[in-house]
Formats: C-alpha cells, sequence, structure tokens
C-alpha cells in the first residue's frame, strides 16, 4: 500500500545494506540497497493512530489518517529502528521480526493539539468545533496594541501547537535515545544516573562551541 504513498523520511542502516523508508500512509518499508527490492514493511498506522485535533469531526480511532512517521533512524547495530512523527508516540521496531518493541508517549500536555482521545459532540456546530468559532464582538474588543505597532499581539493564539516529533536518534551506544518535540529536547536513557538539565545550557553553549570542546577532548 505505501508504493504510492508520498515518502517522508530515509534512514540507512549502519552497514549501508538496508535502507527504511517512511509513507504517509504510515508504512515503513524496508528497502534492500544492493538489489533495489522491498524485503519487508511495517504497519506503523495503528501504533501513531491516537489522539484527535480540534478540527478532526471525528474520534482519535478515526483521525489515523493524518498520522504518519517523519523521522527514523537504525541503532547502531541495525537491529532496531526508532521512529516518530505526526503522533504523541515515538516507536521502537525490531528489524528483523518487523513487530513493534517498546511505544514511548512523548507528552501529556493536553493544552497541546492532538493529545484528546474522545469527541465531544456538545462542542460540535454547523460551522465546526467550536472552540475554533470566532464569536467575539470587535466592537467591542479593546485595542492592547503598542503604539507603531501594525501586526499586533504574536503572543495571542487561536489554535494550539500540535504535538509532534520533529527528530529522533539514537546514542552511539544504544543505551539512549532522544527526540525533538513539541515539548522541546527529550533524551529516553537505561542509565538512570543519567540527568539533563537545559537550564544549565547558556549563549555560550553552540554547536561552535561544542565541536570544539570534543577536539580537545573536554567530555
Amino acid at each position: 500500500s505505501s508504493d504510492l504513498s508520498e515518502v517522508i523520511d530515509v534512514a540507512f542502516s549502519p552497514n549501508g545494506k538496508e535502507l527504511v523508508v517512511a509513507t504517509m500512509d504510515g508504512v515503513l518499508g524496508l528497502w534492500d540497497v544492493e538489489n533495489g527490492v522491498q524485503i519487508g514493511s511495517i504497519e506503523g498506522k495503528r501504533d501513531l493512530g491516537s489522539g484527535r485535533l480540534e478540527t478532526d469531526r471525528a474520534t482519535a480511532q478515526y483521525s489515523a489518517a493524518n498520522k504518519y512517521f517523519s523521522s527514523l533512524c537504525y541503532s547502531a547495530d541495525g537491529s532496531c529502528i526508532l521512529a516518530g512523527g505526526r503522533s504523541k508516540f515515538v516507536c521502537i521496531y525490531d528489524v528483523r521480526e518487523q513487530v513493534l518493541l517498546k511505544k514511548f508517549q512523548i507528552s501529556n500536555n493536553r493544552s497541546l493539539d492532538g493529545m484528546k482521545q474522545f469527541l465531544r459532540s456538545s462542542n460540535m456546530t454547523e460551522g465546526g468545533p467550536l472552540d475554533l468559532i470566532d464569536d467575539r464582538d470587535d466592537e467591542d474588543d479593546e485595542d492592547m496594541s503598542l503604539p507603531g505597532v501594525l501586526a499586533g499581539d504574536r503572543s495571542s493564539r487561536r489554535t494550539k501547537p500540535e504535538i509532534r516529533t520533529k527528530s529522533v536518534r539514537f546514542a552511539p551506544t544504544g543505551q539512549a535515545w532522544a527526540a525533538v518535540s513539541t515539548e522541546g529536547l527529550l533524551i529516553y536513557s537505561l542509565d538512570s544516573s543519567l540527568v539533563f538539565d537545559p537550564f544549565d545550557l547558556g549563549v555560550d553553549v553552540t554547536s561552535e562551541s561544542v565541536a570544539q570542546a570534543i577536539e580537545r577532548n573536554e567530555h
């Protein structure tokens, strides 16, 4: 079914002999690079299909059409695939057995779009979801913009930020993995002593300074 779907992301295995392709229908296709043939597929739609948007008119079970993987990464030994995307879940799959090993929920923040499980019929109107209908009277609105500002208040939101994972990566040791999501940078590790405190990061911590520190073996 993934042959007619748009490709979202690809990733090579560490030995370069295998390729995993994520398509818009939620399928992960496994390909033999040398022979150019598909050697397997993983149906990930069910693993991602949970959570509905404010604009959805259906329950989470039937709103899975918009869920797909957009970032893939092999483990260092090539035995597992880490996958995340337009969903509140990040999944780890076994390459040989082509099955889901574990699924992680990256957020419980219900203020983000895509977190709800159930549809409240009382919030639905003929014009769409009640939360998205602007029923304010413009004449009664007080102008809170600053003098000289033409664009208005950019901090005000009419829509919620959507929960999604933009990038996932395995650690070289295979003992940890990281995800960049709507909630920020998340690190999962088998080492319980590992603690990542983003408040320790200052303005002097840049990609260039990190590369220089690595060259000086200042780990």
